[in-house]
């Protein structure tokens, strides 16, 4: 994208099971930022140079996602948070901030479940625990997140009906989720067209939630109860469909004591949305977790 990231270097890191794609710029205190579903790191276009002013930003691709890719077919958030932790780490830091929204936030609540001693804050957006969202899955939310269901399905059905239209499947999803796709850069519009028209990649959509209402909930399961002091934020779009059944926050309280937060006038894609009212909310949570 013509002038944003300006000052980033892209990379490539190579993990026993997938390689990574990501962006790093800035200088400062490391600060991962994991993109969601159906989009790639360029997602925090309108936030990431600023970011990089205080920071040390990495960027990544989630694998299987715009250019990285999956070499096992495991698209669980457990493999997600480790491929992340080993980028990390091969970028050479062992404690990290993580910013993170819908898949990407998931993929973080995970790696704070997984790899505790990594993370030093964490900011979750839109999104509420994958054991809350099954629970309260009426006919109301369904409606809404039907790709939960739809993307699980077994047998690669909805692998074949979404590649012989990616590109309107991915329309459909960010409208769905959004409202409309005016409010995407179109840049960025472009390049998450680009990601889906990759076969790969509609493969890692369809993996990634069915692990989703499988495996992923064995593990949640297991680690439900445990609780973490760590700084964190959790916001979300007052117009999208998180807050309709219980309050964000209260959720998040269950697992980080001492999560804060609060709802933004947006839809889902509230980094793209109300870019300057998230950066203002991210940085103040960022100077007190360094405090």
């Amino acid at each position: 994208m013509s002038g944003v990231f300006s000052g980033f270097e892209t990379h490539e890191i190579d993990l026993p099971n997938a390689r990574i794609h990501l962006r790093v710029g800035g200088a400062g205190a490391p600060l991962l930022l994991l993109h969601g579903f159906p989009e790639t790191h360029v997602m925090w276009h309108g936030i990431a140079e600023q970011l990089a002013a205080r920071y040390r930003v990495i960027v990544p691709d989630l694998r299987g996602y715009g250019d990285s890719v999956a070499h096992d077919g495991d698209f669980t958030f457990r493999a997600m948070a480790q491929d992340q932790v080993a980028v990390m780490h091969a970028l050479g830091y062992e404690r990290f901030h993580v910013v993170s929204h819908d898949r990407g936030a998931r993929t973080a609540h995970r790696m704070v479940l997984d790899h505790p001693e990594a993370v030093r804050s964490i900011a979750l957006m839109d999104i509420l625990p994958t054991l809350d969202v099954w629970r309260t899955m009426d006919d109301w939310l369904a409606k809404r997140y039907y790709h939960w269901t739809f993307l699980a399905q077994p047998g690669g059905m909805p692998q074949a009906l979404i590649k012989s239209d990616p590109v309107l499947y991915l329309h459909s999803a960010l409208v769905g989720l959004s409202g409309s796709l005016e409010m995407f850069h179109p840049a960025a519009l472009a390049a998450y067209e680009a990601a889906a028209r990759k076969p790969s990649v509609v493969d890692a959509w369809c993996g990634d939630y069915a692990a989703g209402a499988s495996v992923d909930l064995e593990h949640d399961r297991a680690d439900e109860g445990r609780q973490f002091e760590m700084p964190c934020l959790v916001l979300w779009g007052t117009k999208g469909v998180i807050d309709h059944h219980v309050d964000p926050l209260e959720c998040w309280q269950t697992w980080f004591p001492n999560a804060v937060g609060k709802g933004v006038e947006a839809g889902h894609f509230l980094i793209e949305e109300q870019p300057e009212d998230v950066l203002a909310a991210v940085l103040g949570h960022l100077e007190g977790a360094v405090r």
